[in-house]
């Protein structure tokens, strides 16, 4: 389970199995950018599961987004394990990237969530 430290998250996401089924606490969902996330949703009780069923269960996201989700997150630890692909252009792409699926969430997740950037 991930955990809230003085020095920040730690440890992956949590199973679909460790949060309820389809409960999401809070009304804000944020994207956040840190390292070893591979979807970076947060509700106000820590990191999201990255099952695509609990996904689309507990917030109605449809696959292709979570894929993108996914797919973001993998970018992102790219650039963690290849610190010469870490280029100021390659943060400022994925602050891009970023920011439309925010707004993609945003579109989903309309009168249920209002979803927070926080960016790197």
């Amino acid at each position: 389970m991930t955990a809230v430290t003085d020095e920040g998250w730690t440890g992956g996401a949590p199973s679909s199995h460790e949060r309820d089924a389809a409960q999401v606490e809070g009304t804000e969902i944020r994207f956040m950018w840190d390292y070893g996330v591979t979807v970076p949703l947060w509700d106000a009780t820590g990191l999201l599961p990255d099952d695509r069923v609990w996904l689309g269960t507990a917030l109605g996201l449809p696959s292709d987004l979570v894929d993108d989700l996914r797919a973001w997150g993998e970018a992102m630890e790219n650039l963690d394990a290849n610190p010469r692909l870490g280029t100021p252009k390659a943060f400022r792409d994925l602050d891009r990237q970023a920011k439309k699926l925010v707004t993609r969430l945003q579109d989903e997740l309309a009168g249920r969530f209002t979803v927070t950037y926080v960016s790197w």
